[in-house]
C-alpha cells in the first residue's frame, strides 16, 4: 500500500492475525483496546520507506550497510520533507542496492555516473530532493572527477559515501580510500599510495557541508544526514563502514565485531578539526565530527539569478524536439520481390530457397528514388558483443558524415561481457543540425542476434525497415512487423570463408536495399576503418551482401 498505509477504524477485539471477534457492548472495556495485533507487530518499523518484499537484503553478515540504511531512513523521516519528492540515486556497488530497496523514486545508474544523473534529476525538477547514497569505489574512483564538479558548481544534493576502504563486491581491490600499507587483493602486500581524504576533498571542492562518522556512531550519523538533507547546495556526509568479508578479512579483523571495537577504540570526535587534518592511516585514529557547515549559492540560485524560470535546455529546443513522422503510404507501400538470379549461392544451396518471395518495405524516409538523402533519419544497428556492431555504425557514420558530406551522431550501448550479450550502435544522419542524439524510433533497424532484437525490434517505428539475420533471428509473428531476411552470416562463413566479415555483408546489404548511405562513401568509409591488410576480404564482403540486397529490389 506504500507510504500511505490504510488505517483500520473498526471498533472491536482482534484475533490472531488481526481477525475480529465478536464486536464489544457499548458501555462495556475493551480488554484489547490499544493492543498490536499480530500483523502489525510483524510490521517493519520503516515499512513506509522500505520495499519489504525484497527483504532480507544481500549485504554480507557484519556489513554496516543496514546501519547507514537505517539512519538515512530515520533521519528522512524526522525531516518532513514531502517523500513523493525524495529521489535516491545509486551507483555500481554493494552500496548501489540501496536505491533498490527504498520505497522511494529511485536510479540504479551505472558505475560512477550517480551524480551526472542526479545532476540531471534536479536540473529538470527543481522541486525535487535528490540524494545520492553510494560507495567510496563509484563516488571517489571512477565517479571522482563528477564528485568535485558537483561540489564546485554548488548542486543542490546530498551525497552520502559509505566508505569501506575497498571494492567490496568486486573482490577487495585496492580503491582511492584504501588506507597506506593496508592489505587488499591487489595489494597483498600493503598499499603504497596515499589515499584520497574524502571530507577534505568535499571541502576543498566547495560542498556546503561534510561531516564523517564510523556507523557504530549511529545516533550522531543518523543527525549529520539530518542536517545534510535540508542544507541547501552540496552536502556530504561519510559514513565508515565495516567490510569484514573482504577488506577486514586481509587486515586481521575478519569480524564485524572486530572492526566495530577498532572503532570504538580509535575514533575521536572533532567538530573544530579542519578538514585537511583528518586523514586516516591505518591503524591510526578515525577524526569523526561536522567539519564544515557555511552558507554560499548554490547553482539552482545563480541559474535563477541569472536566467529566470528557463531551464538549461530550454534555449536548444530539447525538450520539444518533434518525433521522426512516416506518412500515410509508408506501411503500405510494400513491393512483392523476388529473389534475383544474380543473388549468390552458399555451398549448400540453400540460400535462395531461405529468401524467396520476401516483402521489402519503403517507407518515408527511404522513397522517392534518392534513400535518405533529405531529411533526418534515424537508424540502429544491433547483435552480439563480439559482431562487429560498433564497428559498423562506426563505418556507415563515417561514410554519410565525410563522404556524403550530412550531419550525424553516434551513439553506442554494449554489456560488460566482451562476447555475447545484447550491444547497439544508433545514429542519426540529417541534412539539418542536430540537436539531440536519442534515437527513440528508428526507420531503419538491423538485427544480427536473437536477443538484440527482442531487446530492440519494439522500437522500429511504424513501416520500417528491419533487416534481420536470416539464421540469427527468428522474427516475432506477433510484432507485425514486416522483415528483410539477409543470410549474412552464412555468405560469410560459405562464401569468404570468414565468419568475421557477417557485418560487412549486412553492410552492403542495408546500403543496397535502403541507400541510407551511399554506395561509394560506404565502400570509401570500410577501406578507411577496417584493419589493415582485410581490406581485400572486407569488400569483397561487401559486395556480395550488396549484390544480394539488389536482388532483393530487383536490380540485380
Amino acid at each position: 500500500m506504500g507510504r500511505d498505509e490504510e488505517k483500520s477504524g473498526d471498533e472491536g477485539r482482534r484475533g490472531d492475525g488481526g481477525r475480529r471477534m465478536e464486536p464489544v457492548e457499548a458501555g462495556t472495556k475493551d480488554d484489547l483496546a490499544g493492543v498490536p495485533t499480530l500483523e502489525e507487530i510483524e510490521r517493519h518499523p520503516m515499512h513506509d520507506l522500505l520495499r519489504t518484499e525484497r527483504l532480507p537484503h544481500i549485504w554480507c553478515p557484519g556489513c554496516g550497510l543496514g546501519t547507514a540504511l537505517s539512519c538515512f531512513t530515520s533521519a528522512l523521516m524526522r525531516s518532513g520533507l514531502d517523500l513523493d519528492k525524495v529521489s535516491v540515486v545509486s551507483g555500481i556497488g554493494c552500496t548501489g542496492r540501496v536505491a533498490g530497496y527504498l520505497r522511494l523514486d529511485g536510479f540504479h545508474t551505472t558505475h560512477g555516473r550517480a551524480i551526472p544523473f542526479a545532476t540531471g534529476l534536479k536540473l529538470a525538477n527543481g522541486d525535487l530532493k535528490v540524494v545520492v547514497f553510494s560507495g567510496d569505489g563509484d563516488l571517489i574512483a571512477i565517479g571522482g572527477n563528477h564528485f568535485i564538479h558537483a561540489a564546485r558548481r554548488n548542486m543542490d544534493i546530498t551525497v552520502i559515501c559509505v566508505n569501506n576502504f575497498n571494492y567490496g563486491m568486486t573482490g577487495g581491490q585496492m580503491g582511492p580510500t584504501t588506507p597506506t600499507r593496508a592489505r587488499t587483493s591487489t595489494s597483498p602486500r600493503g598499499n603504497l599510495e596515499h589515499p584520497f581524504n574524502v571530507p577534505n576533498l568535499a571541502a576543498a571542492a566547495g560542498a556546503t557541508y561534510v561531516a564523517r562518522w564510523t556507523v557504530l556512531h549511529a545516533r550522531r550519523l543518523e543527525k549529520s544526514m539530518y542536517k545534510a538533507l535540508l542544507k541547501p547546495g552540496f552536502s556530504v556526509v561519510e559514513a565508515i563502514s565495516p567490510c569484514p568479508t573482504l577488506y577486514g578479512r586481509f587486515n586481521r579483523k575478519k569480524y564485524g565485531t572486530d572492526m566495530i571495537e577498532y572503532y570504538h577504540q580509535k575514533s575521536v570526535i572533532r567538530h573544530d578539526a579542519q578538514p585537511w587534518e583528518v586523514d586516516i592511516d591505518l591503524g591510526g585514529e578515525i577524526v569523526c565530527g561536522e567539519f564544515v557547515d557555511i552558507e554560499r549559492p548554490t547553482f539552482q540560485d545563480r541559474l535563477q539569478e541569472m536566467f529566470g524560470e528557463l531551464h538549461p535546455s530550454d534555449d536548444l529546443g530539447l525538450l520539444h524536439r518533434p518525433p521522426v513522422e512516416l506518412d500515410s503510404h509508408s506501411a503500405a507501400g510494400m513491393t512483392h520481390l523476388k529473389l534475383a538470379p544474380s543473388a549468390p549461392e552458399t555451398a549448400d544451396g540453400q540460400l535462395r530457397e531461405s529468401v524467396r518471395a520476401q516483402r521489402v518495405p519503403r517507407a518515408k524516409c527511404l522513397e522517392g528514388g534518392a534513400g535518405a538523402q533529405a531529411g533526418t533519419l534515424e537508424v540502429r544497428l544491433c547483435g552480439f558483443g563480439g559482431q562487429g556492431i560498433i564497428l559498423s555504425g562506426k563505418i556507415a557514420g563515417a561514410g554519410a558524415a565525410l563522404y556524403d558530406e550530412r550531419e550525424v551522431t553516434l551513439t553506442q550501448s554494449y554489456g560488460p561481457e566482451s562476447r555475447g550479450g545484447a550491444c547497439s550502435t544508433a545514429l542519426i544522419i540529417s541534412d539539418d543540425a542536430i540537436l539531440y542524439p536519442h534515437v527513440s524510433h528508428p526507420c531503419v533497424m538491423v538485427a544480427m542476434s536473437q536477443e538484440s532484437y527482442a531487446t530492440y525490434h519494439g522500437q522500429l517505428a511504424e513501416g520500417g525497415v528491419l533487416l534481420i539475420d536470416a539464421d540469427l533471428v527468428e522474427p516475432d509473428p506477433a510484432a507485425g512487423q514486416p522483415t528483410v531476411s539477409i543470410p549474412a552470416t552464412r555468405i560469410a562463413e560459405h562464401e569468404l570463408g570468414r565468419r568475421i566479415v557477417a557485418n560487412i555483408v549486412m553492410l552492403g546489404a542495408l546500403t543496397a536495399v535502403t541507400e541510407v548511405v551511399s554506395e561509394e562513401s560506404m565502400r570509401k568509409a570500410i577501406l578507411d576503418r577496417v584493419p589493415k591488410g582485410t581490406e581485400e576480404l572486407n569488400m569483397k564482403a561487401f559486395q556480395m551482401g550488396y549484390d544480394y540486397g539488389r536482388g532483393l529490389v530487383g536490380e540485380g
